[in-house]
């Protein structure tokens, strides 16, 4: 097993939300854990646009993601 990378995470991110269809309605989408790289939070699939806006901003600008230190893990 070899841990993903932060950048990884956030591209997988990215090709998930990217990837739900359309056809969902009022999904409750967070990631907003303390162990999370990035918080995000929105509703699918409203909000698509914003969440993968977000991720490509983190994703152009790296130093943005959360500390590991602060991942408490």
């Amino acid at each position: 097993f070899i841990p993903q990378t932060p950048n990884g995470i956030l591209h997988e991110m990215k090709l998930l939300i990217e990837n739900i269809s359309d056809d969902v309605k009022n999904c409750v989408f967070r990631s907003n854990h303390a162990s999370n790289y990035l918080p995000i939070k929105g509703r699918l699939s409203r909000d698509r646009d914003k969440i993968v806006s977000e991720i490509n901003q983190t994703l152009e600008h790296p130093e943005n993601v959360r500390p590991e230190f602060m991942r408490r893990l």
